[in-house]
Protein backbone atom coordinates (compact mmCIF):
# COMPACT_ATOMS: atom_id res chain seq x y z
CA UNK A 1 0.00 0.00 0.00
CA UNK A 2 1.13 3.60 -1.04
CA UNK A 3 1.79 6.04 1.85
CA UNK A 4 -1.81 7.47 3.09
CA UNK A 5 -2.89 10.80 3.61
CA UNK A 6 -2.86 12.30 6.77
CA UNK A 7 -6.25 11.69 8.87
CA UNK A 8 -7.01 9.02 6.05
CA UNK A 9 -9.88 6.63 7.26
CA UNK A 10 -9.66 2.89 6.53
CA UNK A 11 -11.67 0.01 7.23
CA UNK A 12 -10.67 -3.49 7.41
CA UNK A 13 -12.24 -6.46 7.92
CA UNK A 14 -9.08 -8.05 10.88
CA UNK A 15 -7.70 -7.60 14.09
CA UNK A 16 -5.34 -4.43 14.30
CA UNK A 17 -3.34 -4.33 17.26
CA UNK A 18 -1.93 -0.26 17.34
CA UNK A 19 1.58 -1.15 18.88
CA UNK A 20 2.68 -3.29 15.95
CA UNK A 21 1.54 -2.20 12.42
CA UNK A 22 3.43 0.54 10.54
CA UNK A 23 5.08 2.21 13.65
CA UNK A 24 2.32 3.92 14.93
CA UNK A 25 1.19 5.05 11.41
CA UNK A 26 -2.06 3.87 12.10
CA UNK A 27 -4.40 4.12 14.83
CA UNK A 28 -8.03 2.37 15.86
CA UNK A 29 -10.92 5.35 15.28
CA UNK A 30 -11.82 4.40 18.68
CA UNK A 31 -12.27 8.07 20.00
CA UNK A 32 -9.03 7.84 22.23
CA UNK A 33 -7.20 11.30 23.09
CA UNK A 34 -3.68 11.82 21.78
CA UNK A 35 -1.23 13.91 22.63
CA UNK A 36 -1.66 17.39 19.85
CA UNK A 37 2.49 17.63 20.47
CA UNK A 38 3.37 14.04 18.73
CA UNK A 39 0.70 14.69 16.33
CA UNK A 40 0.32 18.07 14.94
CA UNK A 41 -0.32 17.19 11.74
CA UNK A 42 -3.25 15.29 11.77
CA UNK A 43 -4.47 18.22 14.97
CA UNK A 44 -4.37 20.64 11.86
CA UNK A 45 -6.74 18.88 10.19
CA UNK A 46 -9.38 17.36 12.31
CA UNK A 47 -9.33 19.76 15.65
CA UNK A 48 -11.08 19.05 18.02
CA UNK A 49 -14.57 18.05 16.01
CA UNK A 50 -14.04 14.33 17.95
CA UNK A 51 -13.15 15.53 21.50
CA UNK A 52 -10.12 16.97 23.28
CA UNK A 53 -9.13 20.38 25.38
CA UNK A 54 -7.47 21.51 21.92
CA UNK A 55 -4.19 22.90 24.05
CA UNK A 56 -2.46 18.91 25.16
CA UNK A 57 -5.05 16.51 23.20
CA UNK A 58 -7.61 16.17 20.63
CA UNK A 59 -9.66 12.92 20.45
CA UNK A 60 -9.48 10.55 17.19
CA UNK A 61 -13.25 9.49 15.33
CA UNK A 62 -14.97 7.14 17.91
CA UNK A 63 -16.35 4.95 15.28
CA UNK A 64 -16.79 1.78 17.20
CA UNK A 65 -20.89 0.68 17.30
CA UNK A 66 -21.60 3.61 14.75
CA UNK A 67 -22.15 4.12 11.20
CA UNK A 68 -20.10 6.69 9.35
CA UNK A 69 -22.35 9.31 7.22
CA UNK A 70 -21.34 12.20 5.22
CA UNK A 71 -21.38 15.65 7.20
CA UNK A 72 -23.81 18.38 5.67
CA UNK A 73 -27.37 18.54 4.11
CA UNK A 74 -29.24 16.36 1.68
CA UNK A 75 -32.45 16.85 -0.05
CA UNK A 76 -35.14 16.20 2.88
CA UNK A 77 -32.58 15.30 5.82
CA UNK A 78 -31.51 16.89 8.60
CA UNK A 79 -28.21 19.21 8.88
CA UNK A 80 -25.52 16.87 10.00
CA UNK A 81 -22.14 18.67 11.31
CA UNK A 82 -18.73 17.15 11.05
CA UNK A 83 -18.11 15.09 14.78
CA UNK A 84 -21.88 15.15 15.57
CA UNK A 85 -22.87 11.96 17.53
CA UNK A 86 -26.37 11.19 16.32
CA UNK A 87 -28.43 8.18 17.19
CA UNK A 88 -29.76 5.76 19.84
CA UNK A 89 -27.74 2.61 20.96
CA UNK A 90 -31.61 0.71 22.26
CA UNK A 91 -35.07 2.43 21.89
CA UNK A 92 -38.20 2.28 23.76
CA UNK A 93 -41.40 2.22 21.65
CA UNK A 94 -44.95 3.18 23.80
CA UNK A 95 -48.26 2.27 21.80
CA UNK A 96 -48.87 5.09 20.42
CA UNK A 97 -45.57 5.01 18.03
CA UNK A 98 -46.79 1.53 17.12
CA UNK A 99 -48.75 1.52 13.81
CA UNK A 100 -51.88 0.39 13.98
CA UNK A 101 -52.90 -3.02 13.31
CA UNK A 102 -55.04 -6.06 13.99
CA UNK A 103 -54.56 -9.85 15.08
CA UNK A 104 -57.72 -11.69 13.37
CA UNK A 105 -59.04 -14.74 15.83
CA UNK A 106 -61.29 -17.35 15.09
CA UNK A 107 -63.36 -18.19 17.95
CA UNK A 108 -66.17 -20.81 18.69
CA UNK A 109 -68.16 -21.81 21.63
CA UNK A 110 -66.43 -23.39 24.17
CA UNK A 111 -67.39 -26.76 23.89
CA UNK A 112 -67.12 -27.15 20.39
CA UNK A 113 -65.30 -30.39 18.65
CA UNK A 114 -61.41 -29.91 18.11
CA UNK A 115 -61.91 -26.66 20.14
CA UNK A 116 -58.50 -25.14 22.13
CA UNK A 117 -59.63 -23.81 25.38
CA UNK A 118 -58.90 -20.07 25.29
CA UNK A 119 -56.31 -18.00 27.59
CA UNK A 120 -57.68 -16.84 31.44
CA UNK A 121 -59.71 -19.56 33.75
CA UNK A 122 -60.40 -23.39 32.50
CA UNK A 123 -63.63 -23.55 31.08
CA UNK A 124 -63.66 -20.42 29.36
CA UNK A 125 -66.30 -18.55 27.35
CA UNK A 126 -64.38 -18.04 24.13
CA UNK A 127 -61.76 -20.61 22.53
CA UNK A 128 -60.06 -21.18 19.30
CA UNK A 129 -61.51 -23.71 17.13
CA UNK A 130 -59.41 -24.52 14.05
CA UNK A 131 -63.11 -25.53 11.84
CA UNK A 132 -65.06 -21.86 12.72
CA UNK A 133 -65.40 -19.73 9.84
CA UNK A 134 -63.75 -16.55 10.76
CA UNK A 135 -65.70 -14.65 8.12
CA UNK A 136 -68.70 -15.49 9.32
CA UNK A 137 -69.76 -13.09 12.76
CA UNK A 138 -68.99 -14.91 15.84
CA UNK A 139 -72.29 -16.03 17.81
CA UNK A 140 -73.92 -12.81 20.22
CA UNK A 141 -72.96 -14.26 23.08
CA UNK A 142 -69.12 -14.55 22.80
CA UNK A 143 -66.80 -13.20 25.51
CA UNK A 144 -63.06 -12.64 26.00
CA UNK A 145 -61.33 -13.92 28.38
CA UNK A 146 -59.73 -10.50 30.00
CA UNK A 147 -56.11 -12.19 29.25
CA UNK A 148 -57.12 -12.36 25.70
CA UNK A 149 -56.34 -9.12 24.29
CA UNK A 150 -54.54 -6.32 25.50
CA UNK A 151 -51.47 -3.93 25.70
CA UNK A 152 -48.20 -5.87 24.89
CA UNK A 153 -44.76 -4.92 24.94
CA UNK A 154 -44.59 -2.58 28.44
CA UNK A 155 -42.60 -0.33 26.57
CA UNK A 156 -38.95 -1.98 27.06
CA UNK A 157 -36.44 -1.26 24.99
CA UNK A 158 -35.07 -3.28 22.01
CA UNK A 159 -32.20 -2.63 20.22
CA UNK A 160 -32.18 -0.69 17.10
CA UNK A 161 -29.10 -2.05 15.04
CA UNK A 162 -29.68 -2.20 11.08
CA UNK A 163 -28.11 -4.82 9.36
CA UNK A 164 -24.40 -4.47 9.83
CA UNK A 165 -20.88 -6.54 9.39
CA UNK A 166 -17.97 -5.45 11.71
CA UNK A 167 -15.02 -3.94 10.27
CA UNK A 168 -12.17 -2.26 12.22
CA UNK A 169 -11.90 1.48 11.41
CA UNK A 170 -7.98 3.07 11.06
CA UNK A 171 -6.87 6.57 10.52
CA UNK A 172 -3.25 7.81 9.08
CA UNK A 173 -1.27 8.85 12.14
CA UNK A 174 1.73 10.14 9.74
CA UNK A 175 1.83 9.55 5.68
CA UNK A 176 1.19 12.84 3.13
CA UNK A 177 -0.27 16.17 4.02
CA UNK A 178 -3.33 16.96 1.86
CA UNK A 179 -3.12 19.71 -0.62
CA UNK A 180 -6.05 21.84 -0.64
CA UNK A 181 -5.04 24.10 -3.98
Amino acid sequence: MSEPYIGEIIAVGFYFDSSGFGNGMWQPCDGRLVPIARNTALFSLIGTYYGGDGKVTFALPDLNSRVAISQGQGPGLTLRDLGEQIGEDQVSLSPPQLPAHVHPMQLGKSGAANATPGPGAAGSTAAINPTFNGFVPAPADTKFAATAIGPYGGVQSHANDQPTTSLWYLIAMSGIYPSFG
